[in-house]
C-alpha cells in the first residue's frame, strides 16, 4: 500500500501562482500535487509520450508518476532531485545560451503534441551539473490553435534570455547577471531605446511612444485568444482587436526566438583574469601534483569539492581524473574564465560551473544563499588568500568564516607568504607585519582542526583543515 502524507507536514515553495499543481518537499523527494481541473491534461501528457521524449532528449528534468499519494490529490508526479541548485546569475554568457537553447528545443517537442511552455524565465531552468534542464511542470499548457503560430512565452523568453546576451554580445559586463538580480534593473523598454537608437533622438516623449505601440503589439500578438476575449470581449472594437492580433500573431514565433538568439551568439566582455591559467598544465606542476596526493592520502573520504577562484578549472578537471573525487563545483567571479570551464566540460555529470565571487556573493532576496544549496567535503582556495588580504581589505576571519559554510568536512587553503610576489626575488614587495606564517597558522587551528601545512612552492604555502566538532 501506497504511502499517503498530510500536506501540513510537507515543504513547500512561499509565493507560487501555479494553476496545474503545487510543489511539495518531502525528505528528498521533490512532488508535485496535480489540481483536480488539470488532471486529465497532465495524464495526457504522460500517455501521449511528450514528457517521455522531453526526458529522453535531456530537456526536462527526470519526471513520472509518483507511487507517493497526498492527501487531497488524486494524482501525484515526482521530479529527480537535482542536487546544487543554482541561479541564471551564477551563469556564463554560454551557460545562458545552452539554457535558451533548452527552452526553444523544449517548445518544439511541446508543440509536436499540442502544447507549449509559457513562463519560460530563465529560473524555470537549473543546470544539472553541467547540463541546463527544464524544472516547471506548471509551464507547460494546451496550445490554443486560433493562436497560430505565435509563442505565448515569446515575451518571456526575450527578456529573460535574449536581453541578457544582447547585453553580454556589446559588452556590458555587469548588466546581463544584474537584471537577474534586481527586478526592473534593466527592462524592455531600456533594450528598445538601446537597439532602436532613432527612439532616443525623437525625445524620451517619442521614444516612449514608439515603444509602447511595439510592446503593446507583441503583447497582444502572443497573447492567448482565450485571455484576449476574457479581457476585450465586451469591447466595440473587439472584432477589430482580434483581427490586428491575426495579422500580427505569426511574427512571435519559437523560429523568430531562435534567430534572435543566433544573432548574439558571442560575448565582447573583457575581463583581467581570463587568460591566466592558459599555458597551465597540472600533470607537469610539482605543486599540483602534491596537492592531488593530499587529497588521495590525507582526504581518503572525501568525494566532493568545490574549488573557489577556480580560473579556467584545469586543476579540477586533474583533480576529478586522479583522486577518488567524483563531483566538483568550479567556481570563478571571472565570468570569461568560468565560461572556459563550462565550455570544456559542458554536459558532463561530475562538474557544476558557477559563476561565484565568495567574498562578496551577490543573491536576490528571494532565492537562497549559496551555502544554503551547495556544500562539499572539501572547499579549496588556492593562490587567493593574498590578492583578498593585502588589495581588497577582506579580513582573514571573513575569508575562513566563508570556507566553513561551504565545506562538510574539510578545507584547504594556501597562504602566500611574500605576499604579492611576481617571481622576482631581489623585488618582493614589502607586506604588513602581521602579516607572517604563523599568524596565519594561529588563526587557522583556531578556527579548524590542523591536519597539515606545508610549503609546495615558492610563496605557496598549504594548509589542510578540518571543520572543529
Amino acid at each position: 500500500m501506497s504511502e499517503e502524507l498530510k500536506v501540513k507536514d510537507l515543504g513547500t515553495i512561499e509565493f507560487s501562482i501555479d494553476k496545474v499543481c503545487t510543489l511539495y518537499f518531502h525528505e528528498d523527494r521533490v512532488l508535485r500535487g496535480i489540481h483536480s481541473d488539470y488532471i486529465t491534461q497532465v495524464k495526457e501528457m504522460f500517455d501521449s509520450g511528450m514528457m517521455q521524449e522531453l526526458v529522453e532528449k535531456q530537456l526536462f528534468v527526470d519526471t513520472w508518476i509518483s507511487d507517493i499519494k497526498i492527501e487531497g490529490y488524486e494524482l501525484v508526479i515526482e521530479h529527480k532531485r537535482i542536487p546544487y541548485w543554482n541561479y541564471p546569475y551564477e551563469w556564463s554568457f554560454t551557460m545562458l545560451q545552452r539554457a535558451a537553447t533548452v527552452v526553444l528545443d523544449a517548445n518544439e517537442v511541446a508543440n509536436k503534441y499540442g502544447y507549449e511552455f509559457f513562463d519560460v524565465h530563465a529560473y524555470n531552468v537549473v543546470y544539472d551539473m553541467a547540463r541546463p534542464t527544464y524544472v516547471d511542470f506548471g509551464s507547460i499548457l494546451k496550445r490554443d490553435p486560433k493562436n497560430g503560430k505565435s509563442w505565448s512565452g515569446y515575451l518571456n523568453f526575450y527578456n529573460s534570455f535574449y536581453m541578457p546576451l544582447y547585453l553580454y554580445n556589446k559588452g556590458f559586463s555587469d548588466l546581463s547577471n544584474s537584471i537577474f538580480l534586481y527586478n526592473g534593473f534593466f527592462s524592455d523598454q531600456d533594450l528598445f531605446q538601446l537597439r532602436h537608437k532613432y527612439a532616443s533622438f525623437l525625445g524620451s516623449k517619442v521614444g516612449t511612444l514608439l515603444f509602447k505601440a511595439h510592446n503593446n503589439t507583441r503583447r497582444l500578438s502572443v497573447a492567448r485568444y482565450s485571455r484576449v476575449i476574457d479581457k476585450y470581449g465586451r469591447h466595440k472594437h473587439i472584432d477589430k482587436i482580434l483581427k490586428f492580433k491575426k495579422a500580427f500573431q505569426n511574427r512571435y514565433t519559437i523560429n523568430k526566438a531562435r534567430k534572435l538568439i543566433k544573432r548574439v551568439n558571442k560575448s565582447k566582455i573583457d575581463s583581467y583574469w581570463k587568460d591566466y591559467h592558459n599555458d597551465k598544465n597540472p600533470a607537469n606542476d610539482s605543486r599540483f601534483l602534491r596537492i592531488t596526493e593530499l587529497i588521495k592520502t590525507q582526504l581518503k573520504d572525501a568525494t566532493s569539492l568545490i574549488e573557489l577562484a577556480s580560473n579556467q578549472g584545469k586543476f579540477a578537471n586533474y583533480v576529478l581524473e586522479s583522486t577518488q573525487i567524483e563531483k566538483i563545483i568550479a567556481t570563478d567571479y571571472d565570468k570569461n574564465a568560468l565560461n572556459h570551464i563550462f565550455v570544456n566540460n559542458e554536459n558532463k555529470e561530475d562538474v557544476l560551473p558557477l559563476v561565484y565571487d565568495f567574498v562578496r556573493p551577490n543573491n536576490r532576496s528571494n532565492t537562497l544563499k549559496i551555502d544554503q544549496r551547495i556544500n562539499a567535503d572539501i572547499v579549496m582556495a588556492l593562490a587567493v588568500t593574498h590578492h583578498l588580504l593585502l588589495t581588497q581589505d577582506v579580513s582573514l576571519a571573513h575569508i575562513f568564516k566563508v570556507l566553513e559554510s561551504l565545506t562538510q568536512k574539510y578545507v584547504v587553503v594556501e597562504f602566500m607568504p611574500l605576499g604579492l610576489y611576481f617571481g622576482d626575488l631581489d623585488n618582493i614587495p614589502p607586506v604588513p607585519k602581521y602579516y607572517t606564517l604563523d599568524w596565519f597558522r594561529d588563526a587557522f587551528s583556531e578556527k579548524f582542526d590542523h591536519i597539515l601545512d606545508e610549503e609546495v612552492a615558492i610563496n605557496r604555502h598549504l594548509f589542510i583543515g578540518k571543520l572543529k566538532g
